[in-house]
C-alpha cells in the first residue's frame, strides 16, 4: 500500500505538466513543444499538413572538428508491417519526434502527442501497431566535406532500419546507436531520410544482436514504442577521433580523472589529450595528458581543488569539459562536444552517506517522468517535478522502471540534466537480472546483460546527480 501511495503522489504531481502544448491547426489538434530543439514550422494548406525543417533554426552543437544538428520535430509517419522493406510513396500522416506512439501500454503511461492521420489508416487501432515508418527531408551542410556523416538516435524502442532516398544504409538496435551514412549522401545535398521502426520485445532484441531478420518474427509486448529520444545528424572527423569521456572527481584526494575512449588511433603515431575546463564560458583550468600510442582507451589523473563544488544546495556549480585529441605537433585532430560535469564525491561509510565530506540524509520517492509521457520527460517538466517534490523535503529519487527492457521508459537525457541543475539525487535503474538467461557457461559475456548495463552506465556518467544504481527491484 505504501508503494502504491507514493506512485499516486508522484503521478499527481506530474499531471499538470502533460498539458504543455501549442495549437497547430484550426481543427484543435496539438503537439507538445520543446522549443529548445524544435526546428519545424507547421502550415495548413487546404486542410493538409506540411512540416518544414529549417536547418538554420535547428539546435546545433559545434566544435572545430565536428557538428551535430537535431532533427527532432514533426516527421511523416504511418503504420507498417514488421517485415516491411520498401519505403512507402504515399499515405503519410505526421507524428512528433521524440515520443512514443499513442495507445497506452501500461497503467502509468499517458498519451501527450497527437498523430495527424492520413485518411487511408485513420481507423487503425494505434495500441496494436508494432511497426511504423518515419520520414523527413534532411540537408547535409556543405561545410561537412571530408567528414564522416552519421545518423544518431539517442533511444529507440527498439529496432530501426535507416534508409536514404530509399536505399538501406544500416540498422540501429535497442537501446541506441548510430549509422554511418557517408556513402549515401554528399555535403550540400538534400535527401529523404526514412526509418522503419519495429517495437521488439527483449527476447527479440537479444536475438537481434546476432540476427535482425529472425528477431522481427518474435512476438511480445512493448509498452512505449518508437523513437523515444533525440535524433541527430552528425558530421565528425573521418580520421583518429574521440568517442567519449567519463569524468571522475574526488574530494578526498582532490583530483580529477579523465577516462577516454577513442577510435582509429594509429599504432605508430603519438597523441596527447588537452582538457580545458570552463564555467559560464570562462576557462578555469587546463590539463594535458602524457603522450600515448596505439591505445583506444586512455586515462589520466591530475590534482585539482576547485573553488566551487557541486552539491544539492549549490547545483549551479557545473563545469564544462572541452576535450581535444592532439597529434605529435600539437595540432587538434578532434574535439568532443562540451561535456557537463560537477566536481563532487559521494561515498558510504558504514550506515552513513557522505557528500563532499558532510553526512547527509536521503528522503526518497520514485521518479516517473520517463514513464508517463514525452511531455513529462522534458527538461522543464522534470525540473518542475523536482521543485514540487523539494517543497516537502524530497532530495533523492529512484527511476521507477523496475527493469530496462524495451518500452519500459523514454529517454532520461533531459531528466538527468534537470536533476543536475536543480540539485536532486537520482538512483538510475539497471537491467533486471531475472530478464536474462544465465545458464550458459559464457552468459556473463553473451547473454546481452553486459551490453545493456554498459549503455545505462553511459547514460549516468558525468551527471553529478546520479549517485547510485538500482537493480533487480523486489528481488524477483
Amino acid at each position: 500500500m505504501r508503494n502504491l501511495i507514493t506512485v499516486i503522489i508522484t503521478f499527481l504531481l506530474s499531471l499538470p505538466l502533460a498539458g504543455l502544448s501549442f495549437a497547430v491547426t484550426d481543427s484543435q489538434q496539438s503537439y507538445p513543444h520543446d522549443n529548445i530543439k524544435e526546428a519545424d514550422m507547421v502550415t495548413f494548406l487546404d486542410g493538409r499538413t506540411d512540416a518544414i525543417w529549417d536547418l538554420s533554426k535547428a539546435y546545433h552543437q559545434t566544435t572545430p572538428t565536428r557538428q551535430r544538428i537535431c532533427i527532432n520535430g514533426l516527421w511523416q509517419w504511418q503504420p507498417a508491417s514488421d517485415d516491411a522493406e520498401k519505403v512507402p510513396e504515399d499515405e503519410w500522416g505526421y507524428f512528433k519526434v521524440p515520443g512514443c506512439w499513442p495507445g497506452a501500454g501500461d497503467y502509468m503511461q499517458k498519451n501527450s502527442q497527437t498523430i495527424h492521420f492520413h485518411p487511408k489508416w485513420k481507423n487503425v487501432r494505434l495500441s496494436g501497431v508494432n511497426a511504423a515508418w518515419y520520414q523527413r527531408r534532411i540537408t547535409v551542410p556543405a561545410e561537412w566535406a571530408g567528414r564522416r556523416i552519421t545518423l544518431a538516435a539517442e533511444y529507440v524502442n527498439s529496432y530501426a532500419a535507416v534508409y536514404i532516398d530509399g536505399k538501406k544504409a544500416g540498422e540501429i538496435l535497442f537501446p541506441a546507436g548510430e549509422v554511418d551514412i557517408t556513402n549515401f549522401c554528399k555535403p550540400g545535398g538534400t535527401y529523404v531520410l526514412s526509418l522503419h521502426v519495429v517495437a521488439l520485445p527483449l527476447k527479440a532484441v537479444l536475438l537481434s544482436f546476432r540476427d535482425t531478420a529472425s528477431a522481427r518474427q518474435v512476438r511480445g509486448s512493448v509498452a512505449r514504442k518508437g523513437l523515444c529520444g533525440d535524433v541527430f545528424l552528425v558530421g565528425n572527423s573521418a580520421g583518429p577521433r574521440l568517442e567519449e569521456v567519463r569524468v571522475d572527481t574526488s574530494v578526498r584526494n582532490w583530483q580529477i580523472t579523465f577516462n577516454v575512449s577513442s577510435k582509429d588511433i594509429k599504432e605508430d603515431e603519438s597523441y596527447e589529450l588537452l582538457a580545458r575546463i570552463t564555467q559560464n564560458g570562462h576557462e578555469v583550468r587546463q590539463f594535458k595528458s602524457p603522450a600515448f600510442k596505439g591505445r583506444q582507451q586512455f586515462s589520466f589523473t591530475e590534482k585539482w581543488k576547485p573553488e566551487k563544488l557541486w552539491d544539492i544546495h549549490t547545483p549551479q556549480n557545473m563545469y564544462e569539459l572541452h576535450l581535444s585529441l592532439l597529434d605529435d605537433k600539437g595540432s587538434v585532430l578532434d574535439e568532443l562536444f562540451p561535456v557537463r560535469f560537477g566536481f563532487r564525491e559521494f561515498w558510504i561509510d558504514g550506515k552513513d552517506f557522505y557528500l563532499n565530506g558532510s553526512r547527509i540524509f536521503l528522503s526518497a520517492l520514485p521518479l516517473d517522468n520517463a514513464a508517463v509521457s514525452a511531455a513529462t520527460a522534458t527538461y522543464d517538466a522534470a525540473k518542475e517535478s523536482f521543485k514540487r517534490l523539494g517543497t516537502f523535503g524530497i532530495n533523492f529519487m529512484y527511476t521507477h522502471n523496475y527493469g530496462c527492457e524495451p518500452g519500459s521508459h523514454l529517454s532520461f537525457s533531459e531528466i538527468l540534466r534537470a536533476a543536475d541543475d536543480y540539485g536532486m539525487f537520482v538512483a538510475l535503474s539497471m537491467p533486471h537480472f531475472s530478464h536474462y538467461d544465465w545458464d550458459a557457461p559464457d552468459a556473463d559475456q553473451n547473454n546481452g546483460y553486459a551490453r545493456l548495463a554498459k549503455f545505462y552506465a553511459h547514460v549516468a556518467q558525468n551527471h553529478p546527480s546520479v549517485i547510485m544504481y538500482s537493480t533487480s527491484h523486489n528481488a524477483t
